[in-house]
């Protein structure tokens, strides 16, 4: 099983809906990093939850951070049959990253402010 990460607008007028606009290069990270990202973010998150970009990046790249600066400190969270580790969660926060940056460019004519930008785990 995985995570199925995806990046979202609300849609103005429809009760909160969030409409899906697009995904991080790496979206589909195993379940088996969980305790790896909740303790290199810092941050308990509930998967199928839409969070603000605006509010979680700073956890994002925290984690980023974390695993580039101490890569042997969480080893202890790669998953014993393989699926996950250090080098996978690194991919896919740094994929979120950059994502993220690409979203929010000024240079890109159709940008969106972070603060208005979704994830969903």
């Amino acid at each position: 099983m995985s995570y199925d990460i995806r990046f979202g607008v609300k849609v103005e007028g429809m009760n909160g809906y969030i409409a899906v606009i697009d995904r991080p290069e790496y979206d589909s990270p195993t379940y088996n990093l969980r305790d790896m990202f909740e303790t290199c973010m810092n941050w308990d998150y509930e998967q199928g939850k839409w969070y603000n970009c605006l509010e979680v990046f700073p956890k994002i790249s925290r984690g980023a951070k974390e695993l580039k600066l101490h890569p042997r400190f969480y080893k202890k969270y790669d998953s014993p049959n393989g699926w996950g580790n250090v080098d996978a969660a690194a991919k896919c926060l740094d994929s979120i990253i950059e994502r993220i940056g690409e979203i929010t460019s000024g240079d890109n004519w159709n940008m969106i402010p972070l603060e208005h930008l979704w994830i969903r785990w």
